[in-house]
C-alpha cells in the first residue's frame, strides 16, 4: 500500500498534486494547516480515499483533531501536533499512539520533517 503523508500544505497543492499523479498512491493523509487542501485534494481526486485532521491555523470545523485509523492492518495515530505539544518533545504525542495501541504516529505543526522509532512506535512528520 502506498500512502501520501501531507502536512502544512498551507494553501499550496501543486505539489500534492503532481505527486498523486505521478505516485499513484492508494490513500492520503492530510495533517491539518490547511482542511481545505485536503478538500481541494478530494474534489480532483474523487476516488482516493482522503483522511484528514485539523491543524490549529483550521478554525471553524467539526473535523477530530486526533484520529486513530487502521490502513494495511496498522493503527496509525493522526494529529497536527499542536494538541500534543510536538514543538516543545514528541513524548505526549508518542505517549497517545501508545495509548491508542497504534505502531505508526504521524503529525506536522513543527514544518521540519522528522522520522524516529521510539519505543516500537514510528513517528513522522512529512514537514511542510
Amino acid at each position: 500500500m502506498k500512502i501520501l503523508i501531507l502536512s502544512d500544505t498551507h494553501g499550496e497543492t501543486s505539489a500534492a498534486v503532481e505527486l498523486i499523479r505521478s505516485e499513484k498512491p492508494d490513500h492520503v493523509i492530510h495533517l491539518g494547516d490547511c482542511l481545505r487542501d485536503a478538500e481541494d485534494l478530494a474534489r480532483r481526486f474523487p476516488i482516493l480515499p482522503i483522511c484528514k485532521v485539523p491543524g490549529n491555523n483550521d478554525w471553524f470545523t467539526d473535523e477530530e483533531k486526533e484520529k486513530t485509523i487502521r490502513l494495511a492492518d496498522t493503527g496509525i495515530f493522526l494529529c497536527h501536533g499542536h494538541t500534543t505539544g510536538v514543538k516543545g518533545g514528541i513524548s505526549l504525542q508518542l505517549g497517545r499512539a501508545l495509548q491508542k495501541g497504534c505502531t505508526v504516529s504521524l503529525f506536522g505543526h513543527t514544518h521540519t520533517p522528522y522520522l524516529e522509532e521510539r519505543d516500537g512506535v514510528l513517528l513522522l512528520n512529512p514537514g511542510s
